[in-house]
């Protein structure tokens, strides 16, 4: 058994030197994979998905998934751009001839980034629940955003 996997590998690897791959059709393309074929769609659901493939529609579901991802990342996007801010802010305010003061009004910016950021996620997180109470048998669940861990994340 072992012989024959030596031979192919060593057919395939002497083509793929002399560049007999590099011209190939659809070649840097995405595959096209069929539903019919695709083993993440459960059996009973590949006809349903066929036919909104093939009228150019959309389950809610898949909609409100894609959504809520681009929630995530704003929320996310935002958080990291404001933290930057924070720490370019926390140096500017040690410098500065009041640096008590000042660092006193960055950690309150801080702070109410922070609260903002938790008040988003809590939204981002009932939209999880209840997308993943629509999702049908057989995908997988969104998982919560874990706030904290964000946070932490995103601090150092």
């Amino acid at each position: 058994m072992s012989d024959h996997k030596n031979l192919i590998d060593e057919i395939l690897g002497d083509a793929f030197r002399r560049g007999e791959f590099d011209n190939l059709p659809g070649a840097g393309k995405r595959l096209k994979v069929d539903d019919d074929l695709d083993v993440h769609v459960p059996a009973e659901l590949r006809m349903t998905h066929r036919m909104l493939k093939d009228s150019n529609l959309t389950p809610d579901w898949i909609a409100e998934g894609k959504a809520i991802e681009a929630a995530e990342a704003a929320a996310l996007r935002k958080l990291y751009a404001d933290a930057r801010l924070a720490k370019g802010s926390r140096f500017d305010a040690r410098r500065a001839p009041n640096p008590e003061q000042n660092l006193a009004q960055v950690e309150a910016r801080w702070r109410a980034v922070q609260a903002s950021f938790r008040a988003e996620v809590a939204r981002i997180n009932k939209r999880i629940l209840a997308y993943n109470l629509k999702l049908p048998p057989g995908f997988a669940h969104k998982a919560a955003i874990d706030a904290e861990r964000e946070l932490t994340k995103a601090q150092a």
